[in-house]
């Protein structure tokens, strides 16, 4: 029994080198996706305007890349940034892309979910003139 197990020893271990390299070269290399939740940043808002209504905070993100890089990626690496520059006041229909996802190197957005949304601009209230101050009275 034990001259078989010490026969061919060194193809044997070659065997197993190998065998232990193509396990690690399969577990780095394979791909896979993932869904995160990303927060929603507002950017160029117009001065003068504030978003009202119902916005989401969040959305959901797929993302797709190396099963180790996705293992590592935290949820505050993961930006959806929502550019309103140039926009006016009243509703309008937002579209999220793929492209204005935020995230690390290597990985790629599949897809926005939801990706399309209405935002409510209104002019930001005023503040109220204040009184004029007195002097001091003599």
């Amino acid at each position: 029994m034990m001259a078989f197990l010490t026969r061919h020893w060194e193809l044997k271990l070659l065997a197993l080198v190998f065998s232990t390299a193509l396990w690690f070269f399969v577990m780095t290399t394979e791909r896979a996706d993932l869904i995160l939740s990303a927060p929603v940043e507002v950017e160029g808002l117009p001065p003068g305007l504030v978003v009202t209504g119902e916005m989401p905070d969040s959305v959901d993100v797929q993302l797709h890349g190396l099963r180790g890089v996705l293992s590592r990626l935290s949820a505050d690496q993961v930006r959806a940034r929502l550019n309103l520059a140039g926009a006016r006041p009243g509703e309008l229909t937002v579209k999220l892309l793929p492209g204005q996802v935020a995230v690390p190197p290597g990985i790629t957005v599949l897809r926005v979910m939801p990706s399309q949304f209405r935002v409510v601009l209104s002019a930001a209230p005023r503040p109220d003139p204040q009184p004029p101050s007195e002097g001091p009275r003599s």
